[in-house]
């Protein structure tokens, strides 16, 4: 359960998800994020966690999750311009927007696709994983294959309590956001997708250089 509770990319992107669109929507989201822990910690029995473990193909993986991490921080600025632009227009009487025109739209797609590429592009949750996995098994603390099973299922079990948690609860607080808040809150959530993306990307030119 303590592995599970970062704030992370995927954090941010769900609790946005649930104050803009609802609960229904970001568990949606959580269910993708699940699916990605799932598929990643299986295959950290497998050989390719050493294969992802090689310089060449982790420095690869890092500018791609970065770009696309970043790529999504540039899409909340634009949702949240298109929300300056509707409000400033309904405003000025030019148009009737409705506060629910902008959400219904979607920047991403299916919050459940959307869900399964944002946690998929962490590069290292796979090698985090074979790394947690690995050090369990040769301290014995895994000492057989239903012992690693029922640790894998508490692990993705984990991922859809804590973000299941906050998909529920966040549309439940007595803050109320409204149009210039959403417009906000997309600025604040585009820029630590964005933030995460250069992160990374700072990672990626530290293995160049090394």
């Amino acid at each position: 359960m303590t592995l599970q509770l970062s704030l992370g990319p995927v954090f941010f992107a769900v609790l946005h998800k649930a104050l803009t669109e609802g609960s229904r929507e970001a568990l949606k989201m959580t269910l993708g994020a699940a699916m990605i822990d799932a598929l990643y910690i299986g295959l950290s029995f497998t050989g390719i966690a050493l294969l992802l473990q090689l310089q060449v193909l982790q420095s690869a993986i890092l500018a791609i999750g970065a770009v696309i991490l970043v790529l999504f921080g540039l899409r909340h600025f634009r949702r949240a311009y298109s929300r300056k632009v509707n409000y400033q227009d309904a405003i000025k009487g030019s148009m009737n927007v409705r506060q629910d025109d902008v959400i219904s739209t979607g920047i991403h797609g299916s919050s459940l696709i959307y869900g399964l590429k944002i946690t998929a592009i962490n590069p290292l949750t796979i090698v985090f994983w074979s790394g947690t996995f690995g050090a369990l098994i040769a301290s014995g603390m895994l000492g057989s294959a239903e012992d690693a099973l029922m640790y894998a299922f508490g692990c993705v079990s984990a991922t859809i309590f804590f973000l299941g948690l906050i998909s529920i609860a966040a549309p439940r607080f007595p803050l109320r956001l409204n149009q210039k808040m959403e417009y906000i809150f997309d600025i604040f959530v585009g820029s630590i997708l964005i933030a995460f993306g250069l992160i990374m990307l700072c990672r990626f030119v530290g293995t160049m250089i090394k």
